[in-house]
């Protein structure tokens, strides 16, 4: 017999499962009434989506249609027609054929035959700074934005000056706009291409600019500023710091063949070089190298400087460590703590007491980077202060800001601090020329290089630059790259070796005359000359001539000085 309570418990089991079995389907269908339903408002989304989209284009391409039927039912009926005879238009419940109207694809705007064949893609490309700033002659920056900047270049494939925008980027590199030819041809475009620079007249006709070929007949200025429009006058020659002459040099090579050492300091620069301190207490900073090149460059650079009459070096000369020498045989312990080697050559360049740094002039500042008479003239009338920022009055025209008005009063002598400004200016005039023939890194390239990444580094001072506080006289410092590693460097850095030249035009005519000699004579010859003369056989057994190559690529400098010499001369002639 079966235990009623027992038959009850297993159908009350029965009947739970049952129930949940129910309640699974009920929430399955439940679920998937909500799923078709959202699919249902989905569906009609997008319906209603295509037909607010297709629908109007459809009417468009019936409306196209109907005009173009009217307006040929239009000229093909009679004049006299009334209008409602004319009109050919579909009437309501008629229907025409359509076609959506066709929108130009990626294989239109590639397309030769098509209308959009001159279509062209402006690929957004990133650019080095030297890439961006070769052939730059002028680089203006955005107020608002100090990392925009509008430059213009001349271009030496077609002659013509073009304009484009560079945006700076936070990896330093650059993003470069489209290149923008200015209407006209430039007036360098017609110097290079005639040699006879020509300007509109008044009266439409193009008038010839005569240049002054002839150095004899002397033109300056009332203020003795500007000399023949492209050489400082006898008023800045007379007011420069004398510096350091041949005379210097020479006594400065002989004291060393009979000085000795007394003791060697840490000091000079670099790790391995050293402050020498002779028996008398004169001073000098002597310069080590493992490579002799950089050597070379700091010496050659030296004589180079004596040929051209820039007196901004300071005396240098060459010797040999040997402990057996006179020189250097009370020093045997510093030179082994030095860790210098016997019988390398070092560079002893006589110690310059009462020296600053020196910073950039603020025309050869990214911002306004030229210099001729015109910027000259501005600067010894005062008009070359930076003009008032404009407000928003201002911008709108309802303010206008007057011009600057000259400060010097006609026929005034010019002022102390004016004429300083000038020395300067005039000293580095020299420097740029200088440093563009030696092809030297470590200056004002070295400012430039590292302006795409620190656009305020040009308003700090000049890498080895210094300045005398009781002369005011510039001091060009470690040229040791100049001649050697600075010419194995050209295809990377001569963009920036030329961007300050390209922009100068008032020159020393000593200098400038001397670079002349130099192009006529053997300027190799030359510089070997003065090698072999303050050197002895020992030297010259470690230390070799300036290579040949070395000798051609300055001779190709040399010539392009003067050639922006050339230039000048044809551009500010007569302005």
């Amino acid at each position: 017999m079966f235990d009623v309570r027992t038959v009850e418990a297993g159908g009350s089991c029965d009947q739970d499962r049952d129930s949940d079995t129910m309640s699974i389907t009920a929430r399955r269908r439940r679920a998937f009434q909500r799923q078709a339903c959202l699919l249902s408002v989905m569906a009609a989304f997008s319906l209603g989506l295509a037909l607010g989209v297709f629908v109007p284009l459809i009417g468009m391409s019936q409306a196209g249609v109907a005009a173009n039927a009217k307006g040929a039912a239009g000229s093909g009926s009679s004049s006299s027609g009334s209008a409602g005879d004319g009109d050919s238009s579909p009437r309501y419940g008629e229907h025409l054929p359509h076609k959506l109207p066709h929108f130009p694809t990626i294989d239109d705007l590639r397309g030769k035959d098509s209308p959009y064949s001159s279509v062209s893609f402006i690929a957004e490309e990133k650019l080095k700074a030297e890439d961006v700033f070769r052939h730059a002659f002028h680089i203006d920056q955005r107020d608002a934005d100090k990392d925009t900047m509008v430059i213009k270049k001349f271009d030496p494939e077609d002659r013509y000056i073009k304009e484009y925008t560079v945006r700076r980027t936070p990896d330093g590199l650059f993003h470069k706009g489209p290149e923008k030819k200015l209407s006209q041809p430039s007036i360098i475009e017609q110097i290079l291409s005639s040699g006879k620079p020509e300007e509109e007249g008044q009266d439409g006709a193009m008038v010839e600019i005569v240049g002054h070929n002839n150095e004899a007949e002397d033109s300056e200025d009332s203020d003795g500023v500007i000399l023949n429009d492209i050489y400082w006058g006898s008023a800045v020659e007379n007011a420069l710091p004398k510096g350091f002459d041949k005379r210097q040099s020479e006594a400065w090579t002989r004291y060393l063949q009979n000085a000795e050492v007394d003791h060697l300091e840490v000091g000079c620069g670099r790790m391995q070089n050293r402050m020498v301190v002779f028996r008398d207490g004169t001073r000098a900073c002597a310069r080590y190298r493992q490579n002799t090149d950089q050597i070379q460059g700091e010496l050659f650079s030296f004589y180079l400087g004596q040929l051209l009459n820039i007196t901004n070096l300071a005396p240098s000369a060459a010797s040999i460590i040997d402990m057996e020498t006179k020189l250097w045989s009370s020093v045997t312990d510093d030179i082994s703590n030095s860790q210098w080697k016997s019988t390398k050559p070092v560079v002893i360049t006589k110690w310059i007491g009462n020296l600053e740094p020196a910073g950039i002039p603020k025309p050869f500042q990214p911002l306004e980077r030229h210099l001729n008479k015109l910027d000259v003239k501005n600067i010894t009338e005062g008009l070359d202060q930076p003009k008032p920022t404009k407000g928003l009055l201002d911008r709108l025209g309802a303010t206008p800001i007057p011009e600057l008005q000259p400060i010097r009063p006609p026929g005034a002598p010019i002022g102390e601090p004016v004429l300083k400004r000038l020395v300067e200016l005039a000293q580095w005039s020299d420097l740029i020329v200088f440093d563009y023939l030696i092809a030297n890194l470590d200056r004002v390239v070295n400012n430039l290089y590292n302006f795409q990444w620190n656009a305020d580094i040009m308003a700090a001072p000049a890498h080895n630059l210094a300045r005398q506080t009781d002369s005011q006289l510039l001091v060009f410092l470690d040229n040791e790259s100049g001649l050697l590693h600075g010419y194995r460097l050209l295809k990377k850095y001569e963009a920036y070796h030329g961007l300050l030249l390209d922009n100068l035009c008032v020159f020393r005519r000593s200098t400038i005359a001397a670079l002349r000699d130099l192009r006529d004579a053997n300027v190799g010859q030359r510089l070997n000359e003065l090698f072999e003369g303050t050197t002895n056989a020992k030297i010259r057994d470690v230390l070799p001539p300036l290579p040949e190559k070395s000798v051609k690529i300055l001779v190709d400098r040399i010539d392009r000085v003067l050639g922006q010499v050339q230039k000048c001369r044809e551009i500010f002639s007569n302005r």
